[in-house]
């Protein structure tokens, strides 16, 4: 180990590691996994499209863009808009530069994210050594906030790279290494690399504002300089007066130039000062006030000081006269969990811990990430409520407090195991607590983590979706534990144990990044992308074949299969056509047309080829070569079922719609067992409003299995005269609190919620079997 640490403590070596996990991390397999849809696919076809489509679009539009109002105010991004269209530029340049395709269109942002761990560990590598550095480029590339943005369209992470550039320009500024003939230079273009990228991707308010403020606020706002410049003008000023009167007796102060390293922060703070007064200038006006106005006018001077709702050329956005009362001030909290999941937690300890040193650089860095981290979530708050979704771009600050305090705590293990911080024990167990909690949370809400950068829940998360032989969100809660158990360990003073517990943590770091790359994008891709969906026609079909497409899939066809002739269908009707042809053809419609296709499509042989993806099915007349996944073959018959296991000894129907022809429950189970209840139902009449089956086991405790039917694939109103529906749900018996003894049965249907719920009437059923309720008891099991 105290090898190992020597050796890593060259930053040429660190770096070179660093260098090589990143690029490990988030160069591979861009274009493997397919455009996530619709928001990755719309930004990808709208901002980047296809050389061909590019040039129609230009045809078709105007060849002078529209005049601004009289007023001189836009209220659409102008043509010459530069703010924040950092993104839409790296797309087009991908696919120019490195080709037009997925990975083409992705690689820009992957490399700026490759560029911010690089940068990030460089300020880790000044302010504390190599090994912080190190650790710090571990800790960023394991947090998903990175990994989505620099393998995905839907990203800004040129906001937070530009940030990195612009703190490690100011900071290597303030204290130049010795071989300062090199290290200004590149500072120098760093600073303004930086300015120019954060200022392209966020505007100024979270391009510019954040890291200029953070680094000023560090370094108190540059005071200590402004004083010295006091001070060296006082000192001028007091020689000048010695030489008109050479007998005045005058002190003086030395400045010395060479030492003093808080100009960079007066610099800071100047420039601070210049964006926001610019930023004020184009976002307010001074108005004659006009009383009665809700909410009161703002006043200064006796002018009223109100939003001018136009374009703002610095911003890089439109500034709402009212707030967006749909985010509330602590929304981006939970995206900064999740972003920064597993060691995200350990932030706020990491910097006050820093602060608290004894070094003086340590303190530096804890005050600088401190005032980054909350400067990027002040500016995210005000952006949503004033302007709209934003993503949060202050994680690479949290990642640099925790690979410096991590460094520090530790680092002193190597030579006295005894040399850990007050409190190590204490931390440890916070973060087993808390990273367990935020775990179990992301598997009851695991559509916050799949929507992180597109903002609110718009994008579903796949239930079915596995990754080896477990969900694919469960690993989420097991890399946790790993990374969470290994810090537990560091934290204790036995040296065998603090050994082992770094290896588990800095190991499960590195399996975190890999996951997020190579495990959860690819595996969701599955399910969001359509791109599985055409790999499976590409392996099945033959010459001849057709393919019809039902919807708008934007470019994915031919990025996908570019060489196939596709049939667009505008309805439901000519999917059943293109179906009934005696060729073999391959059709994708919405998952959403499935029932109806089902019905209308009658008897006739079909097939479900493909149902993985969320949005689109790929159906065929013919199952040659795969192996056929509808839902519905087995779920609704048009003829009755000719075997059921139980049948009822009197008629059941429900409210003179749905008749229950049998079912078939296990007569006996053990508590926290899972069973499987399959009811047998026939369609007597169309249903209005949609139902979901009641299911209650009634005993000393109940437990229920209330679900939608049919897997919530067809509804019941979408249920035709006729059907036969087979619905099968799987049940859990409860737990250990359950007490063994017989449980009734009792099934129905029912809408609403708990306490606005209302049962489906039973309108015959035999008197000793159903109740007040509209619940049908059906038989009893025994729990043992």
């Amino acid at each position: 180990m105290e090898k190992l640490s020597r050796y890593l403590g060259r930053w040429p070596i660190a770096l070179a590691c660093v260098v090589v996990l990143a690029a490990a991390t988030l160069l591979p397999g861009l274009g493997t996994f397919g455009m996530f849809e619709p928001q990755e696919r719309h930004l990808s076809d709208k901002q980047a499209p296809r050389p061909e489509l590019a040039k129609k679009q230009a045809a078709a539009m105007p060849q002078t863009p529209p005049p601004a109002p009289k007023d001189g105010c836009w209220r659409i991004p102008p043509p010459d808009a530069e703010a924040r269209t950092l993104s839409t530029r790296a797309m087009r340049f991908g696919r120019d530069t490195f080709g037009d395709s997925d990975a083409g269109r992705r690689l820009p942002f992957a490399l700026l994210g490759l560029l911010t761990v690089l940068a990030a560990a460089g300020i880790a590598i000044r302010s504390s050594g190599s090994r912080a550095g190190l650790v710090t480029g571990l800790v960023l590339l394991s947090m998903p906030l990175l990994v989505f943005q620099s393998r995905q369209l839907t990203s800004e992470i040129g906001t937070a790279a530009g940030a990195t550039f612009i703190i490690y320009g100011l900071l290597a500024l303030s204290r130049p290494a010795r071989r300062w003939w090199l290290d200004i230079p590149v500072s120098l273009l760093a600073l303004v690399v930086g300015c120019v990228v954060a200022f392209l991707s966020g505007g100024a308010l979270l391009g510019l504002v954040v890291p200029l403020v953070a680094f000023a606020a560090a370094g108190k706002l540059g005071v200590p300089f402004a004083i010295d410049v006091g001070r060296a003008a006082r000192n001028g000023a007091l020689r000048l007066a010695k030489r008109v009167a050479p007998k005045l007796a005058v002190g003086r102060e030395r400045w010395d130039y060479a030492t003093n390293d808080n100009w960079p922060a007066f610099v800071a703070t100047l420039l601070a000062i210049g964006v926001v007064g610019a930023l004020a200038y184009q976002l307010y006006s001074l108005v004659e006030p006009q009383p009665g106005m809700t909410p009161p006018q703002r006043a200064l001077f006796g002018k009223a000081i109100v939003a001018t709702g136009c374009w703002s050329s610095a911003l890089g956005a439109l500034w709402r006269p009212d707030d967006d009362l749909r985010y509330s001030f602590d929304s981006t909290f939970e995206q900064i969990a999740y972003g920064t999941f597993p060691w995200g937690i350990l932030g706020l300890v990491a910097m006050a811990g820093l602060i608290a040193s004894s070094d003086a650089r340590q303190r530096l860095i804890g005050a600088l990430t401190l005032a980054w981290a909350g400067g990027a979530w002040i500016a995210a708050e005000v952006f949503q409520r004033k302007v709209g979704f934003t993503i949060y771009s202050g994680f690479p600050a949290i990642a640099i407090a925790i690979g410096v305090w991590l460094d520090a705590a530790l680092a002193g293990r190597v030579r006295d195991r005894s040399a850990l911080p007050k409190g190590a024990l204490l931390v440890g167990l916070f973060v087993v607590l808390a990273i367990l909690d935020l775990g179990k949370d992301m598997q009851s809400f695991p559509e916050r983590i799949s929507s992180l950068v597109v903002g609110g829940d718009q994008v579903t998360y796949p239930k079915t979706s596995e990754l080896l032989f477990l969900k694919t969100k469960l690993w989420i809660l097991i890399v946790g534990i790993v990374v969470a158990a290994g810090f537990m360990l560091a934290m204790i003073e036995f040296r065998r144990v603090w050994r082992i517990g770094i290896i588990a943590a800095l190991g499960g770091t590195v399996l975190a990044a890999a996951f997020w790359s190579f495990g959860w994008q690819p595996t969701l891709a599955t399910h969001l992308s359509s791109k599985a969906m055409f790999d499976t026609y590409l392996e099945l079909r033959k010459p001849g074949d057709q393919l019809a497409i039902m919807g708008d899939m934007g470019d994915a066809p031919f990025d996908y299969a570019p060489d196939a002739k596709v049939e667009q269908l505008t309805s439901r009707e000519q999917v059943v056509q293109a179906i009934a042809r005696p060729n073999r053809v391959f059709a994708i419609a919405p998952q959403t047309e499935l029932c109806q296709l089902h019905r209308e499509i009658g008897g006739k042989p079909y097939f479900v080829l493909d149902d993985r993806n969320l949005r689109s099915l790929l159906l065929s007349n013919r199952i040659d070569g795969s192996v056929d996944k509808n839902p519905l073959r087995t779920a609704i018959l048009h003829e009755e079922p000719k075997q059921i296991p139980v049948r009822p000894k009197g008629r059941i129907v429900f409210d003179n719609r749905i008749e229950l022809l049998g079912w078939s429950i296990p007569k006996r189970v053990s508590r926290g067992d899972k069973f499987v209840v399959t009811t047998f139902y026939k369609v007597l009449q169309p249903v209005p409003g949609n139902w979901r089956v009641l299911f209650h086991f009634d005993g000393p405790i109940r437990f229920n299995g209330d679900h939608e039917p049919i897997k919530g694939r067809c509804q019941t109103s979408t249920w035709q005269p006729g059907d036969f529906i087979i619905d099968s749900h799987t049940v859990t018996a409860g737990g250990g609190a359950l007490t063994p003894g017989p449980y009734e049965v009792w099934t129905g249907f029912f809408t609403g919620s708990n306490p606005n719920w209302k049962n489906m009437t039973v309108s015959e059923a035999p008197g000793d079997i159903r109740d007040t309720a509209d619940r049908v008891k059906i038989m009893t099991i025994k729990l043992d």
